[in-house]
């Protein structure tokens, strides 16, 4: 997936004259970046702390590159010099976000391409494509690791691939348009909530539930995980939690859409 997103990038790349040469390489380093740090994540298991401290030292470039050309809006404020800081950060957290909520077979994928495909739309919308170089290529890599990570998988998505989806589509929101970074952040309204269930239990807690002989999962513990609440309302097989939640995803695309036509209308 990632060497697929990569040539797509590349190729798109010398088409998208519009798109500076700086905001194109910082962006790359700090997607690949976290790839990188999810591979090691998968082949050595390091601590947590590395995988928020390696991408961010990843998405510093881009943190430059977007103050050096004034811009310097996040969600509707100037924050001037701390530009630099607060989109390494704003990275960090979406590539770690996007890696919570995964260990479904088909979720993280399914979630990337949904958010891929509002993003790509909503750009068009608003006129702000700066970011479709990276929204494309990572879309059609998903769309061919879905077909063989959905349900029953044959491969499955370790950490190289959560990290680098959540950084991609971070990066493509912050190399757009003010509100186009607003826009981004809402689509990961479900990330930030399994971030804050994963909380509670100090990040401990996995999303699996038991599998029941009927195929059916079963979840009595304490609630830590979107997966958890969803498994705990009812007795689901494991495409449909996953497509409960890629139906909430949907339905965030939806009305980002119908609310970024009402604003653009007036």
């Amino acid at each position: 997936m990632l060497v697929g997103f990569y040539i797509g990038m590349s190729v798109l790349a010398i088409f998208a004259t519009t798109v500076p040469p700086p905001v194109f390489n910082s962006a790359l380093l700090a997607i690949l970046g976290a790839g990188f740090v999810g591979l090691l994540d998968d082949l050595f298991a390091i601590r947590r702390r590395y995988k928020a401290i390696l991408p961010f030292i990843a998405s510093l470039p881009l943190g430059i590159v977007e103050f050096s050309s004034h811009a310097t809006s996040i969600l509707g404020l100037d924050v001037g010099a701390f530009t630099i800081l607060l989109i390494p950060l704003g990275i960090t957290s979406a590539a770690n976000a996007s890696n919570m909520l995964e260990g479904f077979n088909g979720l993280g994928a399914g979630l990337g391409i949904i958010m891929c495909i509002g993003l790509i739309a909503l750009s068009f919308m608003l006129g702000a494509q700066g970011g479709q170089f990276v929204l494309v290529p990572l879309l059609g890599a998903l769309l061919a690791f879905l077909w063989y990570n959905r349900y029953p998988a044959r491969i499955f998505p370790g950490d190289s691939l959560t990290l680098c989806v959540g950084a991609a589509i971070a990066c493509a929101a912050i190399i757009s348009t003010p509100s186009f970074k607003m826009f981004g952040f809402f689509l990961f309204v479900p990330m930030i909530v399994e971030f804050v269930l994963k909380a509670r239990g100090r990040f401990r807690a996995e999303n699996y539930s038991t599998l029941l002989p009927d195929g059916r999962l079963l979840y009595q513990g304490r609630i830590e995980s979107l997966t958890h609440f969803i498994t705990r309302t009812g007795r689901y097989r494991e495409w449909q939690v996953v497509s409960i939640l890629w139906g909430a995803e949907s339905l965030l695309v939806a009305v980002l859409l119908v609310g970024a036509r009402l604003l653009a209308t007036g």
